[in-house]
Protein backbone atom coordinates (compact mmCIF):
# COMPACT_ATOMS: atom_id res chain seq x y z
CA UNK A 1 0.00 0.00 0.00
CA UNK A 2 1.19 3.54 -1.28
CA UNK A 3 1.46 6.08 1.17
CA UNK A 4 0.66 9.44 -0.10
CA UNK A 5 1.07 11.84 2.78
CA UNK A 6 3.02 11.30 6.07
CA UNK A 7 2.61 14.18 8.52
CA UNK A 8 3.08 14.73 12.08
CA UNK A 9 0.68 16.98 14.07
CA UNK A 10 2.42 18.58 16.66
CA UNK A 11 -0.47 20.04 18.48
CA UNK A 12 -1.95 16.15 18.81
CA UNK A 13 1.07 14.63 19.48
CA UNK A 14 -0.04 11.62 16.54
CA UNK A 15 1.17 11.10 13.45
CA UNK A 16 -0.79 11.06 10.40
CA UNK A 17 -0.76 9.19 6.88
CA UNK A 18 -2.57 9.18 3.66
CA UNK A 19 -3.30 6.52 1.31
CA UNK A 20 -5.87 5.13 -1.01
CA UNK A 21 -7.02 1.55 -0.20
CA UNK A 22 -10.58 -0.02 -1.55
CA UNK A 23 -10.42 3.19 -4.28
CA UNK A 24 -11.59 5.69 -1.21
CA UNK A 25 -9.12 8.61 0.60
CA UNK A 26 -8.27 7.34 3.94
CA UNK A 27 -6.31 8.89 7.05
CA UNK A 28 -4.23 6.63 9.74
CA UNK A 29 -3.45 8.49 13.54
CA UNK A 30 -0.78 6.20 14.70
CA UNK A 31 -0.37 6.95 19.14
CA UNK A 32 1.19 5.28 21.65
CA UNK A 33 -0.22 4.67 24.97
CA UNK A 34 0.74 1.85 27.33
CA UNK A 35 3.71 0.86 25.40
CA UNK A 36 1.44 -0.42 22.36
CA UNK A 37 1.00 1.90 19.43
CA UNK A 38 -2.56 2.33 17.82
CA UNK A 39 -4.45 3.10 15.10
CA UNK A 40 -7.20 5.13 14.27
CA UNK A 41 -8.83 4.87 10.77
CA UNK A 42 -10.56 7.27 8.62
CA UNK A 43 -12.18 6.52 5.83
CA UNK A 44 -13.85 9.14 3.46
CA UNK A 45 -17.38 8.85 3.02
CA UNK A 46 -18.64 11.08 0.44
CA UNK A 47 -21.15 9.41 -1.10
CA UNK A 48 -24.18 8.61 0.39
CA UNK A 49 -25.25 5.58 -2.02
CA UNK A 50 -21.97 4.13 -0.50
CA UNK A 51 -22.50 4.52 2.94
CA UNK A 52 -25.91 2.93 2.68
CA UNK A 53 -24.26 0.17 0.52
CA UNK A 54 -21.83 -0.64 3.71
CA UNK A 55 -25.03 -0.52 6.00
CA UNK A 56 -25.01 3.00 7.47
CA UNK A 57 -28.12 4.81 8.02
CA UNK A 58 -28.51 8.50 9.09
CA UNK A 59 -30.67 9.63 11.96
CA UNK A 60 -34.39 10.06 11.15
CA UNK A 61 -34.91 13.30 10.02
CA UNK A 62 -31.34 14.24 9.40
CA UNK A 63 -29.76 14.68 5.90
CA UNK A 64 -26.63 13.04 4.77
CA UNK A 65 -23.85 16.06 5.09
CA UNK A 66 -23.11 17.69 1.96
CA UNK A 67 -19.07 17.16 2.56
CA UNK A 68 -19.44 13.76 3.79
CA UNK A 69 -18.55 11.73 6.86
CA UNK A 70 -15.54 9.57 7.66
CA UNK A 71 -15.90 5.79 8.34
CA UNK A 72 -13.70 4.90 11.40
CA UNK A 73 -12.20 1.96 12.84
CA UNK A 74 -9.01 2.00 15.73
CA UNK A 75 -6.98 -1.09 16.72
CA UNK A 76 -3.66 -2.32 17.89
CA UNK A 77 -0.83 -0.90 14.94
CA UNK A 78 0.82 -3.46 13.61
CA UNK A 79 1.44 -2.48 9.99
CA UNK A 80 -0.78 -1.07 6.95
CA UNK A 81 -0.88 -4.28 4.94
CA UNK A 82 -3.60 -5.93 7.24
CA UNK A 83 -6.14 -2.78 7.31
CA UNK A 84 -9.04 -5.21 6.63
CA UNK A 85 -8.21 -7.63 9.65
CA UNK A 86 -9.29 -5.30 12.32
CA UNK A 87 -9.87 -7.29 15.96
CA UNK A 88 -11.55 -6.45 18.72
CA UNK A 89 -8.64 -5.09 21.25
CA UNK A 90 -9.05 -5.39 25.25
CA UNK A 91 -8.69 -2.48 27.29
CA UNK A 92 -7.85 -3.21 30.76
CA UNK A 93 -7.81 -0.77 33.47
CA UNK A 94 -6.98 2.84 33.10
CA UNK A 95 -5.55 1.94 30.01
CA UNK A 96 -8.75 2.21 28.37
CA UNK A 97 -9.98 6.02 29.17
CA UNK A 98 -6.03 6.75 27.78
CA UNK A 99 -6.76 5.19 24.49
CA UNK A 100 -10.27 6.02 23.70
CA UNK A 101 -9.11 9.84 24.88
CA UNK A 102 -6.49 9.01 21.89
CA UNK A 103 -8.92 8.25 19.35
CA UNK A 104 -11.14 11.28 20.28
CA UNK A 105 -8.36 13.46 19.56
CA UNK A 106 -7.48 11.52 16.66
CA UNK A 107 -11.08 12.37 15.00
CA UNK A 108 -10.87 15.88 16.16
CA UNK A 109 -7.79 16.18 14.43
CA UNK A 110 -9.02 14.68 11.40
CA UNK A 111 -12.48 17.17 11.48
CA UNK A 112 -10.10 19.99 11.60
CA UNK A 113 -7.87 18.98 8.66
CA UNK A 114 -10.45 17.63 6.46
CA UNK A 115 -13.44 19.83 7.18
CA UNK A 116 -15.77 16.82 6.97
CA UNK A 117 -19.71 17.00 8.52
CA UNK A 118 -19.13 14.06 10.49
CA UNK A 119 -18.11 10.46 11.58
CA UNK A 120 -19.67 6.87 11.50
CA UNK A 121 -18.89 3.81 12.45
CA UNK A 122 -19.97 0.45 14.59
CA UNK A 123 -19.68 -1.21 17.54
CA UNK A 124 -19.33 -4.83 17.88
CA UNK A 125 -21.06 -7.16 19.73
CA UNK A 126 -21.64 -10.50 21.35
CA UNK A 127 -19.90 -13.19 23.33
CA UNK A 128 -16.37 -12.90 21.40
CA UNK A 129 -16.30 -9.52 22.02
CA UNK A 130 -17.47 -8.93 25.07
CA UNK A 131 -15.44 -11.94 26.89
CA UNK A 132 -13.30 -10.62 29.71
CA UNK A 133 -14.79 -6.88 29.64
CA UNK A 134 -16.52 -5.83 32.50
CA UNK A 135 -18.48 -3.63 30.39
CA UNK A 136 -19.62 -3.99 26.95
CA UNK A 137 -18.15 -1.96 24.35
CA UNK A 138 -21.70 -0.94 23.25
CA UNK A 139 -22.27 0.93 26.63
CA UNK A 140 -18.37 2.11 26.58
CA UNK A 141 -19.46 3.99 23.03
CA UNK A 142 -22.67 4.78 24.68
CA UNK A 143 -20.81 6.27 27.55
CA UNK A 144 -17.97 8.13 25.41
CA UNK A 145 -20.32 9.63 22.71
CA UNK A 146 -22.42 11.19 25.88
CA UNK A 147 -25.39 8.77 24.91
CA UNK A 148 -25.85 7.34 28.78
CA UNK A 149 -25.09 9.09 31.65
CA UNK A 150 -26.95 6.63 33.94
CA UNK A 151 -25.45 6.21 37.76
CA UNK A 152 -22.79 3.13 37.39
CA UNK A 153 -22.27 1.12 40.56
CA UNK A 154 -18.32 -0.31 41.98
CA UNK A 155 -18.79 -4.41 41.89
CA UNK A 156 -16.76 -4.79 44.60
CA UNK A 157 -18.15 -2.30 47.23
CA UNK A 158 -21.88 -1.19 45.66
CA UNK A 159 -21.07 2.26 46.18
CA UNK A 160 -21.59 4.45 43.38
CA UNK A 161 -19.30 5.43 40.41
CA UNK A 162 -19.09 8.91 38.77
CA UNK A 163 -21.46 9.34 35.83
CA UNK A 164 -19.55 8.84 32.76
CA UNK A 165 -18.11 12.14 31.10
CA UNK A 166 -18.76 11.84 27.23
CA UNK A 167 -15.13 12.46 25.45
CA UNK A 168 -16.52 13.74 22.83
CA UNK A 169 -16.53 18.55 22.42
CA UNK A 170 -19.87 19.48 22.65
CA UNK A 171 -20.09 21.01 19.38
CA UNK A 172 -21.03 17.33 18.24
CA UNK A 173 -23.99 15.92 18.66
CA UNK A 174 -23.89 11.87 18.65
CA UNK A 175 -26.48 9.47 17.22
CA UNK A 176 -27.41 5.49 17.86
CA UNK A 177 -29.28 3.67 14.82
CA UNK A 178 -29.88 -0.27 16.20
CA UNK A 179 -30.10 -2.44 12.78
CA UNK A 180 -30.19 -5.94 12.66
CA UNK A 181 -28.52 -6.53 16.13
CA UNK A 182 -25.94 -3.92 15.52
CA UNK A 183 -25.09 -0.18 16.88
CA UNK A 184 -23.53 2.21 14.72
CA UNK A 185 -23.23 5.63 15.56
CA UNK A 186 -23.04 9.04 13.53
CA UNK A 187 -21.14 11.84 15.11
CA UNK A 188 -22.15 15.01 13.29
CA UNK A 189 -21.10 19.06 14.04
Amino acid sequence: MRIDEEVFLEHYDIRRKRFIYDRRVHHSYVFVAGNKSYTVIAGNLIDEHIFTRIGYRMPQGISFPVNGLAEVCFDVFDGLECLGDFRHISLAGLGSAVVLKNVVLALIAHYESCCIGGFVFQAASGEIVDRNRPTPLEEIYDAMLGLKNELRYNRRTGLPKKAPQPLIPEFFQAYKIVTTGRASYVVLR
